[in-house]
């Protein structure tokens, strides 16, 4: 991407892992539907997949909060890490405990829909180093 900076860079490459997620999702979703041939592990799988894609959203909004405010001090970068890396931490446990615990979603299927999903960035960055 010729013209653009570092930072304009990573903000592409988090979008179009976000993008990546969200397909991994639907694609996801179609192989629980036609597996089982259940709407309830279908949706299951899509609630856990879901969950993983609000989890990079969420990621993608912290790092673009700290970038804006420009401060680079260690302290303050860090700590600005540890309460965005918590306000995940949290949003995922609460998501996926609605899904089981409230919703009585089949866990397995909500589980195999979150940690596919969830290995999509892994899998994009190691793919991305090369280039």
């Amino acid at each position: 991407m010729p013209g653009l900076s570092e930072s304009a860079k990573e903000k592409a490459r988090r979008h179009g892992i976000l993008r990546m997620q969200l397909a991994a999702a639907i694609v996801v979703t179609l192989i629980a539907y036609v597996y089982a041939n259940s709407l309830v592990v279908a949706l299951s799988s899509l609630w856990g997949a879901l969950t993983a894609a609000l989890n990079e959203i969420s990621l993608i909004r912290g790092l673009s909060r700290i970038e804006k405010k420009q401060c680079y001090q260690p302290q303050s970068v860090l700590r600005a890490v540890y309460r965005n890396s918590m306000r995940r931490f949290v949003l995922v446990i609460a998501s996926l405990s609605i899904a089981m615990a409230v919703l009585r979603l089949p866990g397995a299927a909500v589980l195999v829909g979150f940690v596919v999903v969830q290995v999509v960035p892994l899998m994009a960055r190691m793919l991305m180093i090369g280039r």
